[in-house]
């Protein structure tokens, strides 16, 4: 007697696109009411969104950060020049070098930093975040170690933004930033 069909492996950016395409599919019907925090996306020309971000050291320092929004992303990275400036301005705390696959196929071996909290727009406070600096990178990017801590969430488009389901919540009634485990997958 034979076994059943084998089981075949699927390559994971298989496996990505099919979970994406069912999340969309999933949140049909959904409005930007349907959750708690909307914050403003800037749509450019090349048709990506980008949405504002504050990275806040330990004194409290803040400076306001670009990111464009990539749900295909891992985590949040910063351009190296982006970094720059802010090192000089923010302390950041090394964390640990990690091989990342970039968007084109290679891997590289980058620098990870913690910050002692991310916030997105006016109100939406994330709390401490590791952050990839990626050398030569032009942009920031917004990636799921921040969108997932916030999930659910989406993006609308008209008008543009994001939705997020969970924010402040991650801060502890005194101020301080709430210490929260990221998965980096």
């Amino acid at each position: 007697m034979q076994s059943s069909a084998p089981n075949p492996v699927l390559p994971s950016r298989f496996l990505s696109s099919l979970g994406l395409i069912l999340g969309l599919s999933f949140a049909a019907g959904v409005s930007a009411g349907d959750f708690e925090h909307k914050i403003p996306l800037d749509r450019q020309k090349s048709g990506n969104y980008y949405i504002t971000g504050t990275i806040t050291d330990t004194s409290g320092a803040g400076t306001d950060v670009q990111f464009m929004v990539d749900t295909g992303a891992g985590m949040v990275t910063l351009a190296e020049s982006t970094f720059k400036s802010l090192s000089h301005d923010i302390r950041v705390k090394p964390s640990r070098r990690v091989a990342a696959r970039m968007a084109d196929g290679r891997t590289r071996s980058i620098n990870v930093y913690e910050i002692a909290r991310f916030s997105l727009g006016q109100h939406c406070e994330i709390g401490p975040t590791e952050v990839a600096v990626i050398p030569g990178a032009t942009n920031n990017i917004l990636g799921l170690n921040v969108l997932n801590r916030a999930a659910p969430f989406a993006i609308f488009t008209s008008p543009p933004s994001l939705a997020l389901s969970v924010c402040s919540s991650l801060v502890h009634d005194e101020g301080e930033p709430a210490l929260v485990s990221a998965n980096f997958e």
